[in-house]
């Protein structure tokens, strides 16, 4: 069967086109992305723009006349922190569905927490191991704390880097107040977070487009070629701080200009740093593995699980059989 995956997020929109089989494997076929900051300026109002709409249907209409002429026979569709904290949120889904009939499920933070866990721990190594998934978006920030067989705390915080930058960046570059403020907010705000995790052993880490990027950066900046992520990178504390001291003394435009960096994130890339730095400390981590899956892996498994297997309810983790390379994986479910 195909199937059309949507990832409706605060910054970027993504649609996977998916071919599953009754064996339980899997294989991406296709894959569009565009950065539409659909959540530009909602934080404060709670509101989408209009604009913001605007970009973001024109987009979900691009994408599904593309997955109509792949002739999928079902679509999933999510949107998170952005549509789920907008006031005018409801209407948003409701004019999705009226141009393209395309039905989008707001999720909840312990949902989209639950379907990044099941995308970023699936066919890992050493899968009886704690792991705290930490995934960065732009409104909001995931904290899921598992193994295979149970998830021990799932938590989203209002931690995502366009939030943070709009609330607490208002200079170019920031000033020291701006710095100051803002890590004293994160602090405060995974207070809770840090109170749970107490005690326990775990390692750390992290998915989206944040982290990626800041991998993508150090790994470039010192090998002098391109990062091919593929399953985890190690991001050292040690590395990620060489190159923090540098972003937060440079503006905008020069940040355009560092290797490995997407250059429709150099205005959220500070945000994401102090933010990733913050979390080091406060867990006591000096390092984070980035991975290369995510949500939309998780939806994908999550799917496959309930239409083949007939489980209502999916594991935490699945043993996975990984092929490829982001965003064209392929891959086996093995019972």
């Amino acid at each position: 069967m195909k199937i059309a995956i949507f990832d409706i997020g605060t910054n970027s929109i993504h649609m996977k086109i998916v071919q599953l089989y009754p064996d339980l494997s899997f294989e991406v076929l296709d894959h569009k992305k565009d950065m539409t900051r659909i959540g530009d300026g909602s934080f404060k109002s709670r509101k989408l723009s209009r604009q913001a709409i605007k970009r973001a249907l024109k987009t979900i209409e691009r994408f599904s006349k593309i997955s109509k002429l792949e002739r999928v026979r079902r679509t999933v569709a999510v949107a998170t922190s952005a549509v789920r904290d907008a006031k005018n949120g409801p209407e948003f889904v409701k004019a999705v569905y009226k141009k393209t009939g395309i039905r989008v499920r707001v999720i909840s933070g312990r949902e989209e927490g639950r379907l990044i866990f099941l995308g970023a721990s699936s066919g890992v190594a050493r899968p009886k191991e704690k792991r705290m998934v930490i995934d960065i978006g732009g409104g909001s920030a995931e904290f899921v704390l598992g193994d295979r067989r149970r998830i021990d705390m799932d938590e989203s915080l209002p931690l995502g880097v366009a939030r943070l930058k709009d609330r607490f960046l208002k200079k170019n570059p920031p000033s020291k107040d701006n710095l100051r403020n803002l890590e004293e907010s994160i602090e405060e705000k995974i207070a809770d977070v840090l109170k749970m995790a107490n005690g326990k052993k775990f390692s750390l880490a992290g998915t989206g487009g944040t982290l990626i990027n800041l991998a993508s950066m150090v790994y470039e900046i010192r090998e002098s070629r391109a990062l091919r992520l593929r399953g985890y990178f190690e991001l050292r504390k040690k590395e990620l701080a060489k190159l923090h001291r540098k972003l937060v003394h440079m503006s905008i435009k020069r940040i355009r200009k560092i290797p490995g960096l997407d250059k429709k994130r150099a205005d959220l890339i500070i945000a994401g740093s102090v933010l990733v730095m913050m979390l080091l400390k406060q867990f006591k981590k000096d390092r984070i593995f980035i991975s290369d899956k995510g949500i939309r892996e998780g939806l994908i498994l999550d799917l496959i699980v309930k239409k083949y297997l007939k489980y209502k309810h999916v594991k935490p983790s699945l043993r996975v059989q990984w092929f490829g390379q982001k965003p064209f994986f392929s891959g086996k479910i093995i019972r």
